[in-house]
């Protein structure tokens, strides 16, 4: 078990499950009606990859399906769909700031130890990741209502202030930021959202990867005190990054209404 939670949360940091759900869930909500529509069937295979398979365990029968089954993500997602019209919130919760979590206890600490989950504004419940393998399964749990999330416009603002702020921290330091990861891949968040929030999505999950890479170690740092103003920073870094990637993912385009 402890090896397949470990794999997941390096899974996590480089392919970030939970935001390819979050925002394929959005998009299925709020894609345009008609030919651009997105269907369950490319929605499961967009979240899928690049894992082998992934299956939602509904054991409270919170979506009608089978408790007792292991249903593949493609079958679950209409139920997923029916069940929020309003939007997915994607949340990448650390001890001591759980960003919209809410509880209740059991959800919390689920996604605490995950590192991820993806929580329905109304719907009532979340979805937490649990790596088998190569493959996901998705938890439904219950859940409240998630706190609100930043726009995307101020923790944009937020993250590039925190940027400037770590560099020139750690160059009057003259410690390093770290080592740069050696897995990155561009992320891609489902059709339909605006330009602006994929280009903040993709920075801000390279710098939470970055940071994540650079708190394992001291960066070369001489003394307890460079250690200690390093490590700050970069957990400052790291929030920023997160809060970003979150809000970005969580505000999805609204269609245009139609009348008539």
């Amino acid at each position: 078990m402890k090896e397949n939670l470990q794999a997941c949360r390096t899974v996590t940091r480089v392919h970030l499950p939970t935001v390819r759900l979050a925002s394929h869930l959005n998009a299925l909500i709020h894609s345009t009606v008609g030919a651009a529509r997105m269907s369950a069937e490319v929605a499961a295979r967009a979240i899928t990859e690049p894992d082998v398979a992934h299956h939602v365990i509904d054991s409270e029968g919170r979506l009608g399906l089978d408790p007792l089954a292991a249903h593949p993500l493609e079958a679950a997602l209409p139920a997923l769909r029916m069940i929020e019209r309003d939007s997915w919130v994607l949340a990448l919760p650390t001890p001591g700031a759980l960003g919209p979590l809410r509880g209740p206890r059991a959800l919390n600490e689920a996604a605490l130890e995950a590192g991820e989950a993806v929580i329905g504004v109304t719907a009532g419940i979340a979805l937490v990741p649990l790596c088998v393998g190569p493959a996901v399964q998705w938890r439904v749990l219950a859940a409240e209502r998630p706190f609100t999330t930043l726009t995307p416009y101020d923790a944009e603002r937020a993250l590039n202030e925190v940027v400037l702020e770590a560099a020139a921290t750690l160059s009057s330091l003259e410690v390093a930021a770290g080592t740069r990861p050696l897995h990155e891949r561009s992320l891609r968040l489902a059709p339909g959202y605006p330009s602006r929030q994929l280009v903040t999505a993709d920075r801000a999950a390279r710098l939470l990867q970055a940071a994540d890479f650079a708190l394992a170690d001291d960066g070369g740092s001489i003394s307890v005190f460079e250690a200690d103003q390093r490590a700050v920073v970069l957990r400052r870094l790291r929030a920023a990054a997160s809060d970003a990637l979150c809000a970005a993912v969580s505000f999805p385009p609204r269609p245009e209404s139609s009348t008539g």
